[in-house]
């Protein structure tokens, strides 16, 4: 299969440029086994359902990157936090 982006880079994508990422990740102790199993899901879904002649810009890297962290705190925080839209993409405890 080809996929849109390789899991392992949505992985580096959301720690480095996703402000509170990391902080969940170090705070619930979310292994890295866990966050490279659920990239591949997320990724193999989006690539499957993907049409093939319409391009992937970073707005689309932008929502698989949400995508992909809301499916981690949903698995592994149950929604303890959520991800946000404010001056960019970020993750916030859930009040």
């Amino acid at each position: 299969m080809n996929y849109l982006m390789h899991p392992a880079d949505l992985v580096f994508g959301a720690k480095a440029y996703i402000d509170g990422f990391n902080h969940v990740v170090e705070t619930e102790d979310i292994q890295q086994k866990d966050l490279l199993d659920i990239a591949m899901h997320v990724v193999s879904e989006w690539s499957s359902d993907w049409p093939e002649d319409q391009g992937f810009g970073s707005s689309d890297r932008t929502y698989m990157i949400k995508d992909f962290i809301d499916t981690i705190l949903w698995s592994q925080t149950r929604d303890k936090y959520k991800t946000v839209f404010n001056s960019g993409l970020r993750v916030v405890n859930n009040k």
